[in-house]
């Protein structure tokens, strides 16, 4: 086994001191970027989280207009069918209006020949 001198010995102590020194740097300097990185991501997750927050509320207005929309054509949709019901009864009456229209023209006119 060799004998390490002592000059040797510093330069092999001042070389690891040396690599320590880089490796704690490099090391502080990732994490720095870590946590940069992390802080980066947690702003983008409250960002995601604001967004889906505003399009559930539009969600939700959209669903309450549909729903008022619906309602809507609901009340029309029972109007007209109260109006086909009711146009039906005019035509009916309508119907027998004319017959009897024409049974009074008819009678109208055997009486001006008879005076």
């Amino acid at each position: 086994m060799n004998k390490i001198t002592q000059t040797d010995m510093k330069a092999h102590l001042k070389e690891l001191s040396i690599l320590t020194a880089k490796a704690c740097k490099d090391y502080a300097s990732t994490t720095s970027n870590l946590s940069n990185m992390i802080t980066e991501l947690w702003k983008e997750i409250g960002l995601k989280q604001d967004k889906i927050k505003e399009l559930q509320e539009q969600i939700q207005d959209k669903d309450f207009e549909i729903a008022d929309l619906n309602q809507a054509h609901t009340d029309q949709l029972w109007d007209l069918s109260k109006l086909e019901k009711e146009n039906i009864e005019l035509k009916e009456v309508c119907g027998g209006v004319a017959h009897y229209e024409k049974k009074i023209k008819k009678f109208l006119k055997k009486e001006s020949v008879d005076n």
